[in-house]
C-alpha cells in the first residue's frame, strides 16, 4: 500500500503542457528604434519571426502605414532567436495632441497576430551623443537623467558622466526594453576606480543598482554588451536618478 503522501501525489492530475504556437504564428521581438520621437510621424522597424508575410500593423493610437516587409539578415554567431530573421518597416502617425507615454503595435499575418509590442515615447529622454566610448569622451548628464542609447557596434562602450555629493543615493537602470542587448553596467569614481559592476537583475538582462556616493565629485557610468555584440538593433534606455 502506498504511503498517504505518495498516494496523494499519484492522484494529482498531470501538469498541463503549454500549448505550442501555430506553425505560422508570427512573433514580434522588439522595435528599432526602441522609442518614438515627439513629432507626429515616426519610422519604425519591428523585428521577429515570420513577420515577412505581414498584411498590416495595427496601433492602439494613431495610424500605421506598412512600408516594407521581408527577411532580415543576422550576422554570423548572432542568435537569430534574439535578433529576429524577418522584419516589417512602418510609419506611425500620431495625432498632434497625442500625450501618451507609449503605443502598442501589433503585426498581423495570414497565420495570426503577434503579441503587441510596446514602444515608449522619447519625451523626457536625452538622445545619446556619440562618440562617448571613453572617460575623456563621456557624455555629461544632469541628474535625474534618462538617455536613449544604442550599443552601435561590436565591443562598443558607452560612457556617461555625472556630478554628485557625498552621501547622495543614486539609482541606476540600463533597460534593454526588449532589444537583444544583454547589458553590463559599471560605475567608476573620479579616479576611474570601479565602485560597482552589475549584470542581470531579476533574471533579466537589464542591470540595476543603488549606490551611496562616497565623496563629492565626478562619477562615470559605462554600459557594454556582455557578449561584445552590437549594431542598430541593440538599443537600451539608461536611467540615473
Amino acid at each position: 500500500m502506498l504511503p498517504t503522501a505518495a498516494l496523494a501525489f499519484a492522484l494529482l492530475p498531470p501538469p498541463t503542457a503549454k500549448p505550442a504556437l501555430p506553425k505560422d504564428q508570427p512573433i514580434a521581438y522588439y522595435v528599432v528604434p526602441l522609442t518614438f520621437p515627439a513629432g507626429p510621424k515616426a519610422r519604425l522597424t519591428l523585428r521577429g519571426a515570420k513577420l515577412d508575410t505581414a498584411t498590416e500593423v495595427k496601433a492602439n493610437a494613431g495610424t500605421v502605414k506598412l512600408l516594407k516587409k521581408g527577411k532580415a539578415g543576422v550576422p554570423n554567431n548572432y542568435p537569430p532567436e534574439k535578433l529576429g530573421d524577418s522584419e516589417v518597416e512602418v510609419e506611425l502617425n500620431l495625432p498632434a495632441d497625442f500625450q501618451g507615454e507609449a503605443v502598442k503595435l501589433t503585426v498581423v499575418t495570414a497565420g495570426g497576430s503577434a503579441e503587441p509590442l510596446t514602444v515608449l515615447a522619447a519625451k523626457g529622454a536625452t538622445a545619446e551623443k556619440e562618440p562617448n566610448d571613453g572617460f575623456d569622451k563621456a557624455q555629461k548628464l544632469a541628474l535625474p537623467a534618462t538617455v536613449d542609447a544604442t550599443i552601435g557596434r561590436e565591443r562598443d562602450t558607452d560612457v556617461f558622466q555625472f556630478t554628485g555629493k557625498k552621501g547622495q543615493k543614486v539609482r541606476l537602470l540600463a533597460d534593454s526594453l526588449g532589444s537583444p542587448a544583454d547589458l553590463l553596467l559599471t560605475v567608476y569614481d573620479a579616479n576611474r576606480q570601479v565602485l560597482l559592476t552589475v549584470d542581470d537583475a531579476d533574471g533579466k538582462p537589464h542591470p540595476k543598482a543603488e549606490l551611496t556616493l562616497p565623496a563629492d565629485g565626478v562619477y562615470f557610468v559605462s554600459v557594454i554588451e556582455a557578449h561584445d555584440l552590437g549594431g542598430p538593433q541593440f538599443g537600451y534606455r539608461l536611467t540615473v536618478k
